[in-house]
């Protein structure tokens, strides 16, 4: 019996994996995205003509982020995964390497950690229905009165910065295609970027980034208003890290709960920090 290649994907494939991999057409849409920027390509491995598995790593300004790892559940114990991940990632020597997996898939979570990636903290998904403006402005209230604009050109610069101190890593072009898909908001302070929050037309919210984790809770009220008055949405969705106590204590107070938690975000960096940061998407957390 043959051992599986590992192949540059075509377009095709990326087409009949996002459809499968994929329930919603902003998720398909992403993950075309995510695949078009892959730093070192879209993998896949095939056997006998059929995809078993794929990969492909974002290049962030100083991380890998592996947007996507899956091997057909008959297939995995095969090293299927390794070749694919090497393949990925295989010029990221100077770069920190990290990877959004799925909770309930212990044979990833195995995977990473044996290559080296520690499973720093839990993502949950919180959901629930958006409150009246009334209430959102009741508890979303501060003593901070932050100046807006919509990122675009002109604020590229200042997210970016933000990202690099909240993130850990500035994500060239990713602000550029979010607005593509959804409407983002920069938030400024006395001048200075003091965070930013995109809503969906599906009721998703994030990324959101704060450079104090006191002004989230303002963040996330602005946010839930701006889906209703945008979108017309009675409905939300965001990623949080498990970390981020003022994002998760914010949204209890907005009836928002715990959906499922839904992933781990790994990386290889001894420390991680994601206290003032909300993702949106698991393909470019």
């Amino acid at each position: 019996m043959n051992e599986p290649e590992i192949v540059p994907a075509t377009e095709a494939d990326l087409r009949d994996l996002a459809r499968r991999r994929c329930d919603d057409e902003i998720g398909r849409r992403l993950y075309l995205r995510a695949a078009e920027r892959a730093v070192n390509g879209a993998w896949i491995a095939r056997d006998a003509g059929a995809p078993v598995g794929v990969a492909f790593a974002r290049a962030f300004a100083f991380e890998r982020f592996v947007s996507e790892l899956f091997v057909e559940p008959s297939f995995r114990g095969s090293g299927i995964g390794r070749r694919l991940f090497e393949a990925a990632t295989d010029d990221a020597a100077d770069c920190a390497i990290a990877a959004l997996a799925d909770a309930a898939d212990a044979a990833t979570l195995g995977f990473l950690v044996r290559r080296g990636l520690a499973l720093h903290v839990p993502v949950l998904r919180l959901a629930g229905e958006i409150p009246r403006e009334d209430r959102l402005m009741r508890v979303a209230a501060t003593r901070y009165r932050f100046a807006t604009a919509a990122i675009d050109a002109r604020t590229t610069y200042d997210v970016d910065a933000l990202d690099r101190e909240v993130r850990a890593t500035a994500k060239p072009g990713e602000h550029a295609d979010l607005c593509e898909v959804a409407s983002g908001t920069a938030f400024y302070l006395d001048g200075e970027c003091a965070g930013y929050a995109y809503v969906w037309p599906d009721g998703r919210i994030g990324p959101v980034a704060a450079g104090s984790a006191s002004y989230l809770g303002s963040f996330l009220g602005f946010a839930l208003a701006a889906l209703r008055r945008t979108y017309g949405a009675s409905w939300c969705t965001l990623l949080v890290p498990g970390s981020n106590q003022r994002v998760l204590r914010a949204a209890g107070e907005f009836g928002l709960r715990v959906e499922r938690s839904s992933a781990i975000f790994a990386s290889n960096l001894p420390e991680v920090d994601l206290r003032r940061y909300v993702g949106f998407h698991p393909l470019s957390f």
